[in-house]
C-alpha cells in the first residue's frame, strides 16, 4: 500500500496567478479578512523576510519599495478552485481525501500498467493540474500518511525532485528521516518540539528510533501512533467521507470599527445565520454558543499615538436542548452578546462559535423542558433549499440589516472568475 499527498503551492497566491499571468515570478501576498494580516505568500515574498501571519501595515514601506502585489482573500474564487483540483484528483486514482482547502491523500495503488511507475504518476498529475487549472503543486509518497506527508515537504524543499518525491523504500526512508528535523513532523507542535530538543531528539529518525514506553509517556497514544508510521506502520487511514465538524466558528473583522450594540447585533445575526447553515449542512446540533468581542490590540490613540484601551471578553451559553434552528440561537447568542458588551470601546470584531455538536436524529425532550421546535427545523432546512437556488439570504431573518458600516474590508479583492458570471474572463 503507497499513499500520496498532493499540496498544492501556496494556494491562495496560485489561485491569484492562475487568472492573471503577469503575476508570475512577482512577489505576490494575500491578506485575512479586513485586509489586517499575511495569510499566503510566494516565494518571491519569502526570499524578502516578509513573515506569515504579521500585519500588513509592519511591512508598508518594504512592500512599496519590492512593488509587492497585495490582494484580499477572495473566498469565492479558491473554494472552487479546491473543488476543481480534488476533482481533478479522481481522475488518476479511485480513493481521494480531501485534507485541506489545498491538499489531499490519495492511495497510489492500481497505476501499474498505465504510468511506468509511481513517479510517474506524480509527474502526471503535475502536469495535467498545471494544464487545467494553472496551479503548481508538489507530491510527496510513502507507505503511510505520516511519510507521504514526509516526502511531500522534501519535494517541496528540494529542487532537483522536480516537485515529486517518492519513499517507497527503507533506504530511501531512512535517507529521507536522518535529514528531517523533528519540529517539521506532522502532528508535532511546538512544545513537543522543545521536549524532544531537550531530550537530544533533532531529527526524526531519532524520534523513529525511541522506545515504545518512552513515547507513550510523554506524547501520550497520539505520539506512539506518528512514531508508528514512521516506522511504515499505517495508523491513520484514508476518511474518504468527510466527518462531521465538532466545532463551527465565523469572527469576521469589521471594514471599520463599530462601538454601538445594535451593529454588533447585526454583524452576530449574519455570522450565526451562516454557522447554523453550515450546521444544517451536516446534519448537526448545536448544545452551546459561545460569542466573543475584541477591539484591535495594535490601535493608537489618535493625536498622542499611545496605545488604545484594549478589551476582550467572551461568554457561552449552554442551550436547554441542542437546535440547529437559527431564531432559537440567535436569541441565546444575543443574550450573551449584551451581558458581555461594554460601552466606551471601537471593537474591531465580533465571533461566534457553535459547540457541543450532535447528530440531527439526537433530540429529546428534557425532565423540565420541550425539544427543539419541529417545525422551525423543518423551516429553516426550506430556507436553506431557497437561498441555495436563488442566492445567498434571499431569505434571511429581518434582524439581518446589511449595515453597510460593519462587512469586512477588501480592498484589494480580485474577480471572482468562475462563480460570478459578471466576472468571467472576456477573450478578444
Amino acid at each position: 500500500m503507497l499513499y500520496g499527498l498532493v499540496d498544492a503551492n501556496a494556494f491562495y497566491v496560485s489561485c491569484e496567478r492562475s487568472f492573471q499571468p503577469r503575476l508570475e515570478d512577482k512577489p505576490v501576498i494575500v491578506l485575512s479578512n479586513r485586509d489586517g494580516c499575511i495569510v499566503a505568500r510566494s516565494d518571491e515574498v519569502k526570499a524578502l523576510g516578509i513573515k506569515m501571519s504579521k500585519p500588513l501595515f509592519e511591512y508598508k514601506e518594504l512592500i512599496e519599495a519590492n512593488n509587492v502585489q497585495v490582494f484580499s482573500s477572495n473566498y469565492a474564487l479558491y473554494a472552487d478552485m479546491s473543488r476543481r483540483l480534488m476533482s481533478t484528483l479522481t481522475h488518476f486514482v479511485d480513493d481521494v481525501e480531501v485534507y485541506s482547502v489545498d491538499e489531499a491523500f490519495i492511495l497510489a495503488d492500481g497505476y501499474e500498467g498505465i504510468y511506468p511507475s509511481v513517479r510517474g504518476l506524480g509527474e502526471s498529475i503535475r502536469q495535467t493540474v498545471a494544464q487545467w487549472l494553472r496551479i503548481p503543486v508538489s507530491v510527496g509518497f510513502g507507505p503511510t500518511k505520516t511519510l507521504a506527508k514526509v516526502a511531500n515537504k522534501l519535494a517541496k524543499k528540494q529542487p532537483e525532485l522536480a516537485g515529486v518525491c517518492v519513499l517507497d523504500t527503507q533506504e530511501a526512508i531512512d535517507q529521507a528521516l536522518d535529514q528531517f528535523p523533528v519540529g517539521d513532523l506532522w502532528g508535532v507542535g511546538g512544545r513537543y518540539t522543545g521536549m524532544l530538543k531537550g531530550n537530544g531528539v533533532e531529527t526524526a529518525a531519532q524520534l523513529r528510533d525511541l522506545p515504545d514506553d518512552w513515547i507513550r509517556q510523554f506524547m501520550t497514544v497520539n505520539g506512539l501512533r506518528l512514531v508508528h508510521e514512521l516506522r511504515g506502520t499505517p495508523c491513520k487511514m484514508l476518511e474518504l467521507s468527510q466527518p462531521a465538524k465538532k466545532s463551527i466558528c465565523a469572527e469576521p473583522g469589521f471594514g471599520t470599527l463599530v462601538a454601538d450594540l445594535e451593529t454588533l447585533t447585526d454583524a452576530l445575526t449574519s455570522h450565526l445565520s451562516r454557522c447554523s447553515e453550515k450546521l444544517r449542512k451536516q446534519d448537526s446540533l448545536c448544545g452551546a454558543v459561545t460569542v466573543y468581542l475584541k477591539t484591535n490590540k495594535f490601535r493608537k490613540t489618535p493625536g498622542n499615538g499611545l496605545p488604545a484601551k484594549h478589551y476582550y471578553k467572551s461568554i457561552t451559553v449552554e442551550l436547554p436542548h441542542p437546535t440547529n434552528s437559527t431564531p432559537d440561537l440567535l436569541k441565546y447568542a444575543v443574550s450573551g452578546l449584551k451581558a458581555i458588551f461594554a460601552f466606551g470601546y471601537n471593537y474591531q470584531k465580533i465571533g461566534v462559535m457553535l459547540t457541543d455538536l450532535v447528530p440531527f436524529d439526537y433530540r429529546q425532550k428534557g425532565v423540565f423542558v420541550d425539544g427543539p421546535n419541529e417545525k422551525m427545523l423543518q423551516l429553516f432546512t426550506v430556507v436553506d433549499r431557497l437561498n441555495r437556488r436563488y442566492g445567498q439570504d434571499k431569505l434571511r431573518l429581518a434582524s439581518q440589516q446589511y449595515n453597510p458600516d460593519w462587512p469586512m474590508k477588501q480592498k484589494y479583492l480580485s474577480p471572482r472568475y468562475t462563480t460570478r458570471w459578471e466576472d468571467i474572463l472576456e477573450a478578444k
